[in-house]
Formats: structure tokens, sequence, C-alpha cells
């Protein structure tokens, strides 16, 4: 018997089961990398149809905020040109003034308004005592 052992022996001995052992373990490999390969793909494809979907999804975003930023300059536009609470106030203010005004006015003008009516029938009764006379 031999107690020593050297490395050719050790090789002789037990390299072809070493050999067989790390075919199985590379073919193995090579197996799961080429399964992992087309679910890799398959990964690959839906993350680019779900990267185009939203692309578009933003491109369609991006073109309604254009459209509402337009909507909205254009009612800015319009609120420019509308008045505002302080002059819609002091238009209220000034149109209340007016009506007292107009009610002094009023008050005024009824005397003068009794006048001419005064007047009127004293000419309508001149008018008729003249064609009476002729």
């Amino acid at each position: 018997m031999q107690d020593t052992w050297t490395f050719a022996d050790f090789l002789a001995r037990y390299g072809p089961l070493i050999i067989m052992a790390a075919t199985l373990v590379w073919s193995v490999y090579q197996f799961r990398l080429s399964a992992r390969k087309d679910e890799t793909d398959e990964l690959r494809a839906l993350i680019d149809a779900v990267s185009k979907r939203l692309e578009q999804h933003v491109d369609e975003g991006a073109a309604s905020r254009r459209g509402i930023a337009d909507r909205l300059t254009a009612i800015e536009g319009e609120l420019r040109h509308m008045p505002s609470a302080d002059s819609y106030q002091r238009t209220e203010v000034a149109l209340e003034a007016l009506r007292g005004q107009m009610e002094v006015l009023s008050e005024r003008l009824k005397p003068v308004s009794d006048i001419s009516h005064r007047l009127q029938e004293f000419l309508l009764e001149e008018a008729k005592t003249k064609r009476a006379a002729l």
C-alpha cells in the first residue's frame, strides 16, 4: 500500500470525476442562462412596450397641459378687461349718489311742473275767451 499520494495519482484517480462534475455544472449553468435570456428578452419587450405607452401618455399629458395653459391665458386676458371689485363698488356708490341727486331734482322740479301746468291752463282759458269774443 501506498501512503503518500502525489498530485498525479490524485488526478488519475479523481480527475475524470471532477471533469464530469464540472461539465454537469457548466451544462446546468448554460441551460439556466438561456432560460434567463428568454425571460430577460420577454421582460425587455414588456419594458419597451410600457416605456412607449408611458411616453405616449406623457406626450398626451403635455398636449393637454398646453391646451389648458392656452385656455387659462385666454381667460386671464378676458378677466383683465372686466371691472374689479373696487371698480364695481365705486360704480355702485356713484349710482347711489346719482339716484339721490335725481330724487332731489325731481322734488325741485315739481313746483316748476305745477307752474307749467297752471300756465297751460291759463293760456287755454285765454284762447277760449278770445275765440268766444270773435
